[in-house]
């Protein structure tokens, strides 16, 4: 009759599966300074308030494009209403070479005459040049004709790497635990 060894199994985890036996103190080392790297960032991201990009304003670099400066006079206006929302828009006519071209457009509140640039092959194709001045954003309503307040937006963006710092922090901090400790 022979005998059958049984090999004594290993109280770590490591040894169990034999993955990582030897360099299973790295592995957690490395997870615990990318948690703690992660927690940082979370840190800086939760005063930074939140993600969004900012980008510079700079003027505009002016190519020719062959359209020719012209005024337009504002005649009728119009306001058309689509289930809860209106739409108010006004007329601009414009003449060149004797003839008369209109276009809808959405209404600025301009008075009298706007400058426009035309495309002089094509006159029926213009734009308004002017901006407007004194224009006032008007705040949100509600349906009852309240103001809407704007609500601070919660920051996903910290929560979600305060959750994974953790997470990775817990691991390496495991995986340390179990190497050294658990034998």
């Amino acid at each position: 009759m022979g005998y059958v060894y049984i090999q004594p199994l290993a109280s770590n985890a490591f040894g169990l599966t034999g993955v990582l036996d030897k360099y299973g103190n790295v592995l957690g080392i490395v997870l615990l300074v990318f948690g703690v790297i992660m927690l940082g960032f979370s840190g800086k991201v939760k005063k930074m308030g939140s993600f969004y990009l900012e980008l510079e304003n700079h003027d505009p670099i002016i190519k020719d494009n062959g359209f020719e400066l012209g005024k337009a006079k504002i005649g009728e206006r119009r306001s058309t209403k689509i289930g809860e929302s209106e739409f108010k828009e006004m007329q601009l006519i414009f003449e060149h070479e004797g003839e008369s071209y209109e276009l809808w457009t959405p209404d600025l509140g301009m008075e009298g005459e706007v400058n426009i640039e035309y495309d002089p092959k094509h006159p029926q194709s213009f734009y308004i040049t002017d901006k407007v001045e004194g224009a006032e954003q008007k705040p949100d309503t509600d349906e009852d004709g309240e103001e809407i307040k704007e609500t601070k937006q919660t920051n996903i963006a910290f929560y979600v790497m305060l959750v994974f710092g953790i997470v990775l922090f817990g691991l390496g901090g495991g995986f340390l635990y179990d190497f050294y400790f658990v034998r």
